[in-house]
Parts: structure tokens; C-alpha cells; sequence
């Protein structure tokens, strides 16, 4: 059964663990702010925070938010939107994207929209978080801005990991260059770090771009062995935003994911040149978006986890679903069970 907040709407997620407990942190908006009409909780979104127990998920401080816009002059004082959690050295670091209201709209091929920037916050516990002193005057990770290779508005969610074969952290980042088809060309952006505080300045590389998608939205990706040992995979998961492929192909509110050829050292391979298999990209699953795997990395079946997107009316469903568990071919691709396989 789907799991929702008491009175609020629930959508994008991410996880965390703490020692044997996970950890999920889901963008929410009160339904009484939205006046009840899901569009508006783009503009009205926190951070809320749940734990796994024997009995599902339980809300955490249900009347407090992780984490919520600042009010006043700030570049984070338009809503909080999706981002990630990693640990290192007994902190976790969370970050996440946001707006500042009063900044100018930015010309897109869809609509004019406010420019998305990464900032970070930390916390010992999961529980109390406080922005970095970096963040609190700017964001750590800044919108390239119209100037750039990308567009100046899409710059959002996160995912941070460590690469432990050089010890540097890199953030993947759902962007659009600014010169490219009106209806595909979407982009996983890469930023660099050596300390999770100081990210490089541009140029930004290139993870992935679509031809077939508009904007890959909130991304996973993880490195996996194949089943034999002898390699390793590459993969990205993603939620693809709307363009007319959707309308004669498929439904919205899916996931997808691509993953790699096999690579024998990864060391050796740079995340701007991943030798991608020549294909488009699959369907992991049409019912729930931008779903999550709890540790690909390293479970023979990881647990996976989405959201609906609507239902058949059209209307926003959201909330986190029941798990699913992914089986993983030796070709690399990716199949989804409702029971976990012995």
C-alpha cells in the first residue's frame, strides 16, 4: 500500500541510512496551503523526513521540516526542492535545490521560468540540519547562468556520490544545454569536488544527454559488477519530463534507466566519455516516477521504491510505493518483481 504524510502531498524521495535504519526524505506541501489543488506545491515545498519500521514508514517531526525556504533576501527563499544525502566522516550532507524569488525569469522553449541553484546543508543525526556557512551566503553549486553551455533555468536535483577509485565526489545534475532541440536534448551534468564544500567552478561536463527526452529529472546512478564478476556496469536512472514522445509512446509518470557497456577498470574511465550501450533507453517502470533503488551497488536484489504521478484522471497521486525488487541481467538489463526473488 502506498505510504503518504498525514495532509500532505509527497513526491520526489531520497534515502539514508543510519546504521540499520533507512531513512527517506521526500519533498512535501500542505494541502491546506495548496488550497488543495496539487499544482501549487511546487511553490510551497519542504523537505519532510520518514523512518523504516516493522510497520512501514513513520513521519518524523510531522510539524517540522528538515529543511524549508528562508525568508527574506536569500537565493533559497522559493520553496526547497529534490536533492540528496551522503555521509562522510560521521556528517551527512544533504543537498538540495532551490530559488530566489525575486530573480529574473529565464526564457525556455516551454515556459519562463525562475533559475534552480544547489546549496547544502548538514546534520550528525538526520534529525537537526543547518546550512553550511558557504551556503547561507550563496550556492555552493551555482546555476551556470544563460551565458553558459546550458540553458540558465534547469539546475536541479542533486544526486552526490563518492567515487572511492579517486576519492573525489561528484554531483549529477538534471540540466539542458542551451542549444538544442525544442523537445529532447536533456542533460546529466556532472560538478566536481575534492571535500563536498568546494565545488568546481564551470566548465561543467557531461554525463548523458537524450535524444528522446526533454529533461531527465531527478537521477540516481550506481555502479554495478555484472553477474559473472569479470565487469562492471555503469548506470543512470531517471524520471523523463514531458515531450510529445510521450504522447504517442508512453504514459506519464514513468522511470527509466541506461546503463553502460562493460568495463573491465573503471578507473580508467572518465564520467564524461562512459561508453554507453547504443540503444535508447528502457522502461524500468511504467507506473511509478523517478523511483529509487535502496543500495544497487551491492544487494543481489535491491528493493525499489516510486511514486505515482496520476492516476487516470489525470490527477497528481504522489505518496511512496510498496517495494518492488529488481533482477539484473547479464546483458544489464534491469526487470522488476512484487516479491523478492529466494
Amino acid at each position: 500500500m502506498t505510504w503518504y504524510p498525514r495532509n500532505k502531498y509527497c513526491w520526489d524521495f531520497w534515502f539514508a541510512w543510519e546504521g540499520q535504519t533507512l531513512h527517506v526524505f521526500y519533498l512535501q506541501a500542505s494541502q491546506l496551503l495548496c488550497a488543495y489543488n496539487a499544482e501549487r506545491r511546487h511553490g510551497l515545498a519542504s523537505v519532510g523526513h520518514a523512518v523504516l519500521t516493522d510497520f512501514g514508514w513513520k513521519e518524523i517531526d510531522p510539524d517540522k521540516p528538515v529543511l524549508e525556504k528562508r525568508e527574506g533576501d536569500f537565493w533559497d527563499n522559493l520553496a526547497i526542492w529534490t536533492g540528496s544525502i551522503i555521509q562522510e566522516d560521521n556528517l551527512y550532507y544533504l543537498f538540495y535545490t532551490a530559488r530566489r524569488r525575486e530573480d529574473l525569469l529565464v526564457e525556455t522553449p516551454h515556459e519562463r521560468r525562475l533559475p534552480q541553484n544547489i546549496g547544502v546543508a548538514t546534520s550528525k543525526d538526520l534529525r537537526n540540519w543547518t546550512r553550511t556557512p558557504a551556503t547561507l551566503k550563496k550556492p555552493v553549486i551555482p546555476n551556470p547562468g544563460i551565458k553558459s553551455e546550458f540553458d540558465g533555468s534547469n539546475w536541479r536535483d542533486p544526486h552526490v556520490i563518492k567515487d572511492d577509485t579517486d576519492g573525489k565526489y561528484y554531483a549529477f545534475i538534471c540540466a539542458r544545454p542551451r542549444e538544442s532541440a525544442p523537445d529532447v536534448g536533456g542533460v546529466i551534468a556532472i560538478a566536481t569536488s575534492s571535500n563536498l564544500s568546494d565545488w568546481q567552478d564551470e566548465p561543467y561536463k557531461i554525463l548523458y544527454q537524450s535524444d528522446q527526452f526533454y529533461l531527465m529529472e531527478v537521477p540516481q546512478v550506481f555502479w554495478r559488477k555484472t553477474n559473472d564478476g569479470k565487469y562492471w556496469r555503469f548506470y543512470l536512472l531517471f524520471g523523463p519530463h514531458w515531450s510529445p514522445f510521450f504522447i504517442n509512446k508512453v504514459p506519464i509518470g514513468v522511470t527509466y534507466y541506461v546503463c553502460s557497456q562493460p568495463i573491465e577498470d573503471r578507473s580508467k574511465v572518465s564520467y564524461d566519455r562512459i561508453p554507453w550501450e547504443n540503444e535508447p533507453a528502457n522502461i524500468l517502470c511504467k507506473n511509478y516516477y523517478v523511483g529509487k533503488f535502496v543500495n544497487p551497488e551491492t544487494e543481489t536484489y535491491p528493493a525499489f521504491f516510486g511514486f505515482r504521478k496520476q492516476d487516470e484522471g489525470g490527477h497528481f497521486v504522489g505518496g511512496i510505493s510498496d517495494p518492488q525488487w529488481a533482477t539484473f541481467a547479464d546483458d544489464g538489463t534491469i526487470s522488476l518483481s512484487d516479491f523478492k526473488p529466494n
